[in-house]
C-alpha cells in the first residue's frame, strides 16, 4: 500500500475515535505504520489528508451522481442519503471527528456546482444554497441519529419538497 493510502486509512481509522483537533501527525504517522519522514513527504498538514478523504469521499458520490444523469432534486437527495447509510463510517468520522462544518462547506459547494451544472434555469443564491445545504445536513444528522427511521426515498421526497415550495415562495423556479 502507498504512503498516501496509509496515511489516510490512518487518519479515518482514527476519526472513528478522536475528535479531529486531537490527532496529531504522530498519531497519524504510527496509526499508518510510516514514519514522520514519509508523512511529510506526502502532506504538508494533516488537513491536506482530510481534504483527500472528503474530496474522495465526494468523489464517489459524485461519480454514482454521474452514472445516473440526475435531473430532479429528489433523484440528489435519494443517493445522497443513500450513501450515508450504506457507508455509515464516513458519517461516524466526519461526526466523531468534530468535522462537520468542513463536511458542510463542502457539500455547500459540491450543491451550488449540481445546480449551476444540472438544473441550469433560474438558480438559487448562493445563500439559500448554503442554508438548503444545512438543512439537509442537519437531516442526515437526525436521520443517523433516529436509526434511519425512513428510507432513503422517503426523506429526499419530503425535503426535496420542502425545497421547492420555499423556491416558489421566493418566486424562484428551478424544478
Amino acid at each position: 500500500m502507498r504512503t498516501q493510502a496509509k496515511a489516510e486509512k490512518a487518519l479515518f481509522e482514527l476519526m472513528q475515535e478522536q475528535n479531529f483537533s486531537e490527532i496529531s501527525i504522530t498519531d497519524i504517522a504510527n496509526q499508518a505504520k510510516i514514519s514522520r519522514m514519509a508523512f511529510y513527504r506526502n502532506y504538508n498538514s494533516k488537513e491536506d489528508i482530510l481534504n483527500k478523504f472528503v474530496q474522495k469521499e465526494y468523489a464517489t458520490f459524485v461519480d454514482d451522481i454521474t452514472t445516473h444523469h440526475f435531473k430532479e432534486l429528489e433523484q440528489l437527495l435519494e443517493v445522497y442519503f443513500d450513501y450515508f447509510k450504506n457507508n455509515p463510517a464516513v458519517l461516524s468520522a466526519i461526526v466523531n471527528a468534530s468535522i462537520e462544518g468542513f463536511a458542510l462547506r463542502k457539500q455547500s459547494d459540491y450543491l451550488l456546482g449540481f445546480f449551476k451544472t444540472q438544473i441550469k434555469n433560474q438558480q438559487p443564491a448562493p445563500i439559500e444554497i448554503a442554508y438548503y445545504s444545512g438543512a439537509i445536513f442537519a437531516s442526515l444528522l437526525y436521520w443517523r441519529e433516529n436509526d434511519y427511521q425512513y428510507s432513503a426515498a422517503e426523506l429526499a421526497e419530503h425535503l426535496a419538497e420542502k425545497i421547492k415550495n420555499d423556491l416558489l415562495q421566493t418566486g424562484e423556479k428551478i424544478f
